[in-house]
């Protein structure tokens, strides 16, 4: 005997669902489950059921019928049970029965819900508030399966037109998956929703790439600036270099190097940027007071670092930069990439970001 779940007591239409594959402990097949729904409250919340109750579809015809069952019975054999009971009990207002935080998979599915049925508006408070609650815990316990969990909670925004959203899962993509975009598919971190998917449209994949090479040359620009008015004012032509100077730079592209950090190595190809940051900002903590790395003035009476106005502590200086890394806002911007930079150059995006 099918399983009926009354989403509606008093419901009219009666949605069937694709009996279960998997085999029970006894061998059997799980038998169908079904929904019962309220015709007009589906039409309602979607132009696609409102057609197929009052048109002249042959479905529409038979459940007009002065003779048709009630609950009437429709099938929906591709459609996920999971998905559409979390978006029955949505449209049917059923708040006890609404999850408060969907897994990744169950997002995902019902993006595909949404696309087939234009049904978005509806979902749209519950869809923020859900990526919102996930956002806060990583979906998995893996780097992988955090990675492929963000990605269904991304197309989810996608296709729910959440910029805000799809910015802030498109940054903890950014921070956690691995640079080498050429070789991801060896290393087991492969993002397909990212690249293909049926509900994908616009080139996400590409604005990924251009976002991962900015958050590059930022960060490498961060671990150099420390560095920068040293270079600058040391060595200029009419006086010798400070070998204070060259020793405290030495020092502190050592330290880059010991702490895996140095920009001439290859871990910002393999790395997540999350890891990059996470050691860069405990390097600037642990030897904020190492005065090896704090630049003194030399003895000289004649010496190029009389140029310097300020007496830079690189480590410090290293931490401040990466603790301000969240305000560079290298998301991906969900409008640019559905109008190819066009609400960009008219500033009319609707997160803030940089170019």
């Amino acid at each position: 005997m099918p399983t009926i779940i009354e989403i509606d007591k008093r419901g009219d239409v009666l949605l069937q669902f694709a009996a279960g594959q998997a085999p029970t402990d006894d061998g059997t097949v799980s038998p169908p489950i079904s929904l019962r729904v309220s015709s007009s409250v589906l039409s309602l919340v979607s132009p696609v059921f409102a057609a197929i109750f009052n048109s002249s579809m042959a479905e529409g015809v038979a459940f007009r019928a002065p003779d048709s069952p009630r609950p009437f019975p429709l099938p929906l054999p591709e459609d996920d049970l999971a998905a559409f009971a979390v978006f029955a009990n949505v449209a049917h207002h059923r708040a006890e029965a609404i999850p408060q935080c969907p897994p990744p998979q169950i997002l995902m599915d019902l993006a595909v819900l949404v696309d087939k049925y234009a049904c978005g508006s509806s979902l749209m408070p519950y869809g923020v508030l859900w990526l919102q609650r996930g956002l806060s815990v990583p979906p998995g316990d893996t780097e992988t399966s955090m990675l492929e969990g963000w990605c269904r909670m991304l197309l989810f925004a996608y296709v729910l037109d959440l910029p805000e959203q799809f910015a802030a899962v498109s940054w903890e993509i950014l921070l956690h998956h691995r640079q080498d975009f050429q070789d991801e598919v060896r290393a087991g971190f492969d993002l397909p929703i990212l690249r293909e998917h049926e509900l994908l449209r616009h080139d996400i994949h590409g604005e990924f790439q251009r976002r991962k090479s900015r958050l590059r040359r930022e960060m490498m620009w961060a671990l150099m600036r420390p560095i920068e008015e040293i270079n600058r004012f040391i060595t200029p032509n009419r006086h010798p270099p400070c070998q204070k100077a060259a020793t405290t730079i030495g020092n502190y592209l050592f330290l880059l190097d010991k702490a895996g950090l140095s920009p001439w190595k290859s871990q910002y190809e393999t790395d997540p940027f999350e890891s990059i940051m996470h050691r860069a900002r405990m390097v600037g903590n642990e030897e904020a007071g190492n005065e090896v790395y704090q630049f003194e003035f030399c003895n000289k009476r004649i010496c190029s670092c009389s140029a310097v106005t300020t007496r830079p502590h690189l480590a410090k200086k290293l931490r401040e930069l990466v603790e301000d890394a969240h305000r560079w806002k290298l998301w991906v911007c969900l409008d640019c990439t559905k109008t190819d930079w066009e609400s960009y150059r008219l500033g009319n995006c609707r997160v803030e970001h940089w170019s």
